[in-house]
């Protein structure tokens, strides 16, 4: 009887994959999600693998290929257990935190700080080394998505970002948006303007100088 066709086995392969990806989220607090491949891994890694098969709650994912692990994610995300973006998965409910009070402290006070200064911002970096904040919780930061990297040397806070595009969203109705018309709009620099217009077509596939607007038939001369 092959693996898939034992439902005890199903069980078995099932907490082995939560139960790993329970152990990357709590090694990487920061880290938004795990790509299927890092799961299985770790739960092929899982000390239970080694012990006796005698041992109460073992059992081992030795019979299971990769394919038949990545089937059993997919019934994890049907049962609603785990959430699947492309090849990257999440436990239902997982938020990335950053689990030292001190940093989570001073990432606060960055982000704080981000979000008074509003659409102009600052070069993050020299703002996060002032706070002692290093280099690679940026990164994490980036990661999460708690901070949206743009270009280089602008990355806004998530809630700040969404706000600024409501407002370009808002601009593109009322006329051709271009950098030049958004950098007055919201008096900005013309990098930042750039930025946040890229930032837009890259999620909508719009050009940088077109708005949506209802297709009207040419004009036929008499």
């Amino acid at each position: 009887m092959s693996p898939r066709e034992s439902d005890t086995d199903g069980r078995l392969a099932d907490r082995r994959l939560v139960a790993a990806l329970r152990r990357l989220h709590r090694r990487e607090p920061i880290k938004p999600d795990q790509r299927m491949d890092v799961v299985i891994a770790e739960a092929r890694a899982d000390p239970a693998e080694r012990r006796p098969g005698s041992h109460r709650g073992s059992g081992s994912l030795r019979a299971w290929s990769d394919a038949d692990l990545l089937a059993r994610i997919d019934g994890l995300v049907g049962d609603g257990q785990v959430v699947r973006e492309g090849r990257r998965v999440r436990l239902t409910g997982h938020r990335p935190v950053i689990a030292d009070p001190v940093m989570r402290e001073r990432v606060d006070r960055l982000m704080d700080g981000l979000r008074e200064i509003g659409a102009d911002v600052p070069r993050v970096d020299a703002l996060a080394a002032r706070l002692g904040i290093p280099p690679g919780v940026l990164d994490q930061l980036r990661a999460s998505g708690e901070l949206l990297h743009l270009a280089d040397g602008i990355d806004y806070p998530s809630d700040v970002l969404s706000g600024l595009m409501e407002r370009v969203d808002l601009a593109a109705r009322h006329g051709p948006l271009n950098v030049g018309r958004l950098r007055d709009e919201l008096r900005i620099s013309r990098r930042h303007a750039e930025a946040l217009l890229a930032w837009r077509r890259a999620r909508t596939g719009g050009q940088p100088g077109t708005h949506r607007r209802r297709a009207v038939a040419p004009r036929q001369d008499p």
